[in-house]
């Protein structure tokens, strides 16, 4: 063959756009956001897309491998507890904060020249490129914009007082965190130790340990205390703001003990830090303090959900460039069968991960509107896209690696650094079986088990055939599963939930690829049916009850010990 790549070509994705490379997150756009809205969103998805293709991912490799240090002390002796970056972090906070003004969007009318506040998914989509780059600044990015809406929503004159800063898009930007683990309690919150005690003169202070700070070295931070006397659990629990510097320009009373040796994101500065006394200001006591924590904590995992699709989305543009720009045993790569499965594979892993996260922020999005009934499902739903997408980054960056080879193994590659950071986003704001008990809980504190199955047939609008016969019918299935799952005791339906999960979601993106689908197909353009086919494939169709020996065997079952037989077992091995 005369088309063959040269026998030395090690393609890479160096000046590829991602957002003019792939058509997913075009179309997002064209179905979350109106005419002018989805074209004003496209041209700076072009202008982010272009600087994510050459020196912006060159600026956040270089930041992560040239990662925070700590300055406990001057030269004096004077704790100062700076922490120090590489300039290359600066170089990306430029471009994050200041220059798409993505923290600020949410918050403050006319950036990017839109005239109001921008839609929820036009940010979100600035965010999916720039995580294509970074996995670092944008932790910060994402605490910072998230502040600014617990502010707005809880505590105007806190707002008033710090907005401002926190939407600045130069010089005078405060970036923000939020501490929440303690060594007493990680996704149990509600054992937490530190305390909080109320001056004569009316003001906090905070006393204790937190265990996991990242973004240490920011200047505003959301955390939790218990007020001295309050109750146990998360409802003694109050929020708290905690300045780094005081009016006065000295430092808050609080120390940073260590920055975390960590597996990924290696650039942000993650560390241990004790209050010794810090000012703090309420932002909501006992009783309410936590509920409003979970706010910040349901947008957070939105954004989890989106940097973790664009490592997808990320991970599959890696093996396409790779697999169609090298030649092996006298084929291109992709010529190769079994080649070709791995890259269909993952092309549908970029295309239903970066729908399921887009269809959250258009939930977000829906629910700022005053639509009900999209923040319930934004309750329950988000959980379960976080818990997914995390996955799917994980196994997609892993297999771009494999079929990039020995090259995608070594460091001057991007490969090794995504399958890093990959493996934070299934624990950072919950690890997988807190998910499934977040959208558990959801469920049955919200009542919006019947919502969410009209909705995941909903995405098809008027489509027909097959594939949409299926997906209605596999909804009505999953509705009939869950009200048998809703009759279950809390304990005996934790063993059906992880399937109950994952068939929901697989019914939503299929909905979703669908729909996209069918529009296609009215254009002459087969791929999205294809590849929802694909997707079609891979259903599991029978709903999967309970393991009865999980329920009543399960420390024999671990053990070794003997475990008693059922039925069920004996017909299994014997017939």
């Amino acid at each position: 063959m005369t088309d063959l790549p040269p026998p030395r070509s090690m393609p890479d994705t160096v000046g590829l756009n991602p957002f003019t490379a792939s058509p997913v997150l075009p179309r997002i756009l064209h179905r979350w956001l109106d005419g002018d809205a989805a074209r004003w969103a496209a041209e700076h998805c072009v202008g982010m897309g272009e600087l994510v293709a050459g020196p912006l991912d060159e600026l956040a490799a270089t930041a992560d491998l040239n990662g925070p240090r700590l300055r406990p002390y001057d030269k004096r002796g004077v704790r100062i507890d700076e922490v120090e970056f590489h300039p290359a972090w600066d170089g990306v906070v430029d471009v994050a904060y200041r220059r798409f003004g993505i923290a600020a969007m949410s918050h403050r009318e006319g950036v990017l020249g839109w005239p109001g506040r921008a839609p929820e998914v036009a940010k979100q989509a600035l965010f999916f490129l720039l995580a294509h780059a970074d996995r670092n600044v944008v932790t910060g990015l994402t605490m910072t914009d998230v502040l600014a809406r617990v502010l707005r929503l809880y505590a105007p004159e806190l707002a008033e007082k710090y907005l401002s800063r926190l939407t600045a898009t130069d010089g005078t930007l405060w970036q923000a965190a939020m501490f929440l683990t303690e060594k007493a309690g990680g996704s149990d919150v509600g054992v937490n130790e530190t305390e909080a005690r109320l001056d004569p003169d009316g003001s906090w202070r905070l006393y204790g340990d937190k265990w996991f700070c990242s973004n240490c070295q920011a200047d505003l931070i959301l955390t939790l205390a218990r007020p001295q006397g309050a109750g146990p659990g998360t409802d003694g629990l109050g929020l708290f703001l905690v300045r780094r510097t005081l009016e006065d320009g000295s430092r808050n009373g609080y120390v940073i003990n260590r920055l975390k040796d960590k597996l990924g994101t290696r650039g942000l500065a993650s560390g241990e830090v004790t209050f010794t006394g810090a000012y703090a200001e309420l932002v909501g006591g006992p009783g309410v303090g936590f509920r409003q924590m979970t706010e910040m904590l349901n947008q957070t995992r939105v954004a989890n959900a989106v940097v973790a699709a664009a490592l997808v989305h990320r991970a599959y543009l890696e093996a396409r460039e790779h697999a169609t720009g090298r030649a092996a045993f006298g084929r291109r790569l992709s010529d190769q069968p079994l080649m070709r499965e791995v890259l269909a594979d993952l092309t549908l892993a970029a295309e239903t991960s970066t729908r399921l996260a887009f269809y959250t922020a258009g939930l977000l999005q829906r629910s700022d509107a005053g639509d009900r009934v999209a923040g319930v499902l934004l309750r329950t739903l988000t959980p379960l896209v976080k818990y997914h997408t995390a996955r799917q980054a994980q196994w997609a960056c892993h297999e771009a690696m494999e079929v990039r080879g020995g090259n995608g193994y070594i460091e001057d590659w991007p490969n090794a650094r995504m399958v890093r950071d990959a493996h934070l986003l299934s624990i950072w704001e919950g690890s997988g079986n807190i998910m499934l008990l977040d959208f558990a809980r959801a469920l049955r504190r919200t009542g919006s088990g019947p919502a969410l199955a009209e909705a995941l047939a909903a995405p098809l609008g008027p489509v027909d055939g097959p594939l949409g016969a299926s997906v209605r019918e596999k909804a009505a299935a999953w509705a009939r599963e869950l009200a048998d799952w809703e009759r279950l005791s809390p304990e005996e339906g934790q063993f059906a939930l992880r399937g109950l999960a994952e068939r929901c979601l697989h019914i939503l993106a299929a909905g979703l690829l669908a729909a996209d689908a069918a529009e296609d197909l009215r254009g002459g353009d087969a791929r999205l049916a294809v590849l929802a086919r694909r997707h079609e494939r891979a259903w599991r169709s029978a709903p999967e009850p309970p393991d009865r020996a999980l329920l009543t065997g399960f420390p024999g079952l671990i053990s070794g010990a003997a475990v008693a037989p059922s039925a069920l077992d004996v017909e299994a091995l014997h017939g």
